[in-house]
């Protein structure tokens, strides 16, 4: 298993770190207080629309701009560390569901307006089924024939979006995946208060909104869907680490730096190898995705459980070594802790994920 990235993936890596900077130098993290946003950064989408990046991972005869999953995980740690808002993992779901549904002709025209980024499209988290998504089951939607309603707590990015993939029961039927168009006068979106500062979230309250039913979704959508984001996860880890390291060879106390007592020394020297390991399993899962292994749903399960895991320890080891300083809304330190307890909201315990984890292994999922 080759861990190392690739020439082209460094240089996708480096292109993507060029445009997020130029766009961070513009928008701060966090942002003021009194102007958290609650859309999404047009331009930046618009930039990353130009370039290709939101086909990335989309073959080309569907109108992407090819690639495979361990490129998009690539792409998606550094979005994962710049975290604009901008729903990225959520619009590699999309797409990459659309794709797999593209002999439908209104698919395959979804999925180009989607990577062509004409198209803002968002999946509705919590209708996805407990062995996909085990958060809590906040909404629900029906679907009747070829239209859906329903209540949604907290879609990401629901003020922006046009297009929502969502989970739909039908009758007696198990819930199944439908792309529904958000328009007036059948959809009713409200703001909604966010912990994560840089993913605003809206409620939606659908009545009568088109729905366009599509079929199961393989093995390997499903792992690529868990992949994306537990790469993004990565790039966050990624930062926060970065960040208390810099400031422990700063900060002085008892005239050395903070860094040189075992007590914080040990504690992030524990983290790195956790997030090192973390992301090596990350990208074995994308590996076993690209090669359309039997294993790649257990990979991708297994990378997503210890990616939350690991960053959600770093997060908070981070903000500790801060001290003080840390808890102010000016540093950055508590934006990226809110952004791994929110993926745990989402995502579930530890507990749970590793417990559909198990049910996937075993065959059980009632273990003590």
């Amino acid at each position: 298993m080759r861990f190392a990235p690739t020439d082209e993936q460094l240089e996708l890596g480096r292109t993507a770190e060029r445009l997020l900077a130029a766009h961070a130098r513009r928008n701060t993290l966090p942002p003021p207080w009194d102007a958290i946003p609650q859309t999404l950064n047009r331009e930046l989408w618009a930039s990353l629309a130009e370039l290709g990046l939101l086909g990335l991972g989309v073959p080309e005869r569907l109108g992407g701009s090819g690639g495979d999953v361990a490129d998009l995980c690539v792409l998606a740690e550094r979005v994962g560390s710049a975290l604009p808002t901008l729903p990225f993992a959520a619009t590699a779901t999309v797409a990459a569901v659309l794709a797999e549904h593209a002999d439908s002709s209104a698919a395959r025209a979804a999925l180009a307006g989607v990577v062509g980024g004409s198209i803002v499209a968002v999946p509705a988290w919590e209708t996805f089924p407990a062995d996909m998504v085990p958060g809590r089951r906040a909404g629900s939607l029906t679907l009747n024939g070829s239209t859906a309603n329903g209540m949604l707590a907290a879609v990401p990015f629901g003020l922006d979006a046009e297009l929502l993939l969502a989970f739909a029961d039908e009758g007696g039927a198990p819930a199944r995946p439908v792309l529904l168009e958000l328009a007036e006068p059948t959809t009713e979106r409200t703001s909604v208060e966010s912990l994560d500062v840089t993913e605003p979230i809206a409620s939606l309250r659908l009545t009568g909104a088109p729905a366009l039913p599509l079929g199961p979704l393989g093995a390997h959508t499903v792992a690529r869907v868990l992949t994306v984001p537990a790469a993004e996860l990565i790039g966050t880890g990624r930062r926060a680490l970065e960040g208390a390291v810099e400031y422990a060879g700063q900060r002085r106390q008892f005239g050395r730096p903070i860094g040189s007592f075992q007590a914080i020394k040990h504690v992030l020297a524990d983290r790195s190898v956790q997030l090192d390991a973390a992301w090596m399993i990350v990208r074995e899962a994308a590996h076993a995705i690209d090669g359309k292994r039997a294993d790649a749903d257990v990979a991708a399960r297994t990378a997503l459980a210890a990616a939350a895991d690991a960053v959600e320890a770093v997060t908070a080891d981070a903000l500790q070594t801060h001290g003080g300083i840390g808890f102010t809304w000016e540093h950055r330190s508590h934006v990226l802790l809110r952004r791994a307890r929110a993926r745990r909201s989402l995502l579930g315990s530890p507990a749970h994920r590793l417990n559909v984890l198990a049910d996937r292994l075993l065959g059980s999922a009632d273990l003590p």
